[in-house]
C-alpha cells in the first residue's frame, strides 16, 4: 500500500521542510552563482543581524544572549570546555547520549538518576540528589526522546536556583513545538538542533546563555569574527561574548533556511502550535486505549510533549510502513510524534493501521 497517502508521524526523528523554507535556501545560493563575494558580504552585514533578531524573538531572549550553532553536540561540547572540570554533574541515565557523553569523556564527577517506569523523572528525586551529592550543574533534556516525558523547567529551575545549581537544557525535542521563554525561565543554558521540531533541516542549532553564566564561565572556544577583542600595544584585550560559540564562516545557507522556518513558526504562533500538538496527542492517547498496544507513560498530556511511545509488537512497525505511515522503531519501542502538519485524519489512519495489523496476525 505504498501508494496510500503519506502519514508522517516522525518529527522526533526529522522534521518536514516546507516549500517556502526550501526556496529561501535556493534563492540565496542562486546569488552565489555569479557574485559570491558581494552576496556573502551583504549577508553578513544585513541578513545576519535580522536572523539573530528573529532567533532571539523565538526564544524570548535578547540578541546578545543567542548564538548560532551547527547543532546541539557542538554547543554542549563547547560549553563543557568552558567549565573548570571539577563541577559535580547530575544526568539522567536514559537521556540522549550526545547530552551526557561530553561529561563522561571529560571525566566529570557524575551522579546518575533513572526511572522505575521508563517515563517519569521525579523532580523530588533530582532535588534529593542535588542536596545529597552537592551537585553543581543539572543537565537534562526538556523532552525525552525515548518516552516524550516533558519536565517542568520552571519547577526544576526554581529548585536549582534555591540550591545555587546551574541548569543546562537540551531543547532539541521541544524547540519549535513548545514556546520556550528563556529569559522568564530559571535556566542557564538552552541548546537545540534545528532539524526536528524547528523544521529547518540539518546544519544549524541555537544556543541561549544566561548573562551570569557567560560571566562566570567565559568561552574557551573562539570562532565568529564578531568576537569582541582589540589590541592595546602588544597585548590582546578581549571581552567574552556569546558569538565566541559561533563557528567562523557561518553556514549562510542553513541559517537562511532556519530563518524562514522561524518566520513560519512566529507567524503561526508557538503557543498555537503547542495547543494543536497537545490536542492531537490526547486524541492519539485516547485511541490507543482502545487498541492492542502497550503505552509507555501516562494516558494524558500533563507530563508529556507530542511524542508517544508504544511497545514494538512483532511486525507492527513494518505493517505501518507498508501503509505509508512513518514512525520510528528503536530500542524495542515504536515512537509516534505529532507536529503542526498533522491532523485528526492522520491519527485515525494510524489507529486503523494498528487495528488491521491485529486482524492480520
Amino acid at each position: 500500500m505504498q501508494d496510500a497517502p503519506l502519514v508522517y508521524l516522525d518529527t522526533a526523528g526529522c522534521g518536514l521542510i516546507s516549500e517556502p523554507v526550501r526556496q529561501a535556501g535556493v534563492a540565496l545560493y542562486q546569488m552565489f552563482e555569479s557574485g559570491s563575494s558581494g552576496a556573502s558580504e551583504a549577508w553578513r552585514a544585513l541578513r545576519y543581524p535580522e536572523i539573530k533578531k528573529n532567533a532571539a524573538r523565538l526564544m524570548h531572549a535578547a540578541v546578545e544572549q543567542v548564538a548560532f550553532l551547527p547543532n546541539f553536540s557542538f554547543g554542549i561540547n563547547a560549553l563543557v570546555h568552558a567549565l573548570k572540570g571539577d563541577e559535580k554533574i547530575l544526568l539522567y541515565r536514559r537521556d540522549f547520549p550526545s547530552l551526557y557523553l561530553p561529561f563522561v569523556r571529560n571525566r566529570f564527577a557524575i551522579t546518575w538518576i533513572d526511572t522505575q517506569d521508563g517515563f517519569h523523572i521525579g523532580i523530588e528525586q533530582i532535588e534529593a540528589a542535588i542536596k545529597a551529592k552537592g551537585i553543581d550543574i543539572v543537565v537534562i533534556s526538556h523532552v525525552q526522546w525515548q518516552s516524550g516525558f516533558k519536565i517542568d523547567l520552571a519547577q526544576l529551575g526554581a529548585i536549582c536556583r534555591q540550591n545555587n545549581v546551574l541548569l543546562f537544557v537540551d531543547a532539541t525535542q521541544s524547540l519549535g513545538a513548545i514556546d520556550i521563554d528563556a529569559q522568564a525561565l530559571p535556566v542557564d543554558a538552552v541548546i537545540a538542533s534545528n532539524y526536528k521540531w524547528m523544521n529547518a533541516g540539518f546544519g544549524t542549532g541555537l544556543m541561549y546563555l544566561h548573562p551570569d553564566l557567560l560571566d562566570r564561565y567565559p568561552p574557551k572556544f573562539g570562532g565568529n569574527a564578531g568576537t569582541h577583542f582589540h589590541w592595546e600595544g602588544d597585548r590582546l584585550q578581549e571581552e567574552a561574548s556569546i558569538t565566541d560559540y559561533e563557528p567562523g564562516s557561518p553556514n549562510m545557507f542553513g541559517l537562511t533556511v532556519m530563518n524562514r522556518a522561524i518566520e513560519e513558526k512566529l507567524l503561526y504562533g508557538l503557543p498555537q502550535t503547542e495547543q494543536h500538538n497537545t490536542r492531537l496527542t490526547q486524541v492519539l492517547l485516547d485511541r490507543l486505549g482502545t487498541l492492542p498496544v502497550q503505552l509507555i507513560g501516562d494516558r494524558d498530556t500533563r507530563n508529556r510533549a507530542s511524542i508517544v511511545c508504544i511497545d514494538a509488537a512483532p511486525g507492527l512497525h513494518e505493517f505501518l510502513a507498508q501503509r505509508n505511515i512513518v514512525t520510528t522503531c528503536r530500542n524495542g519501542l515504536i515512537r509516534i510524534s505529532i507536529h503542526m502538519h498533522n491532523t485528526d485524519v492522520d491519527i485515525e489512519a494510524l489507529a486503523e493501521g494498528i487495528r488491521d495489523w491485529e486482524k492480520a496476525r
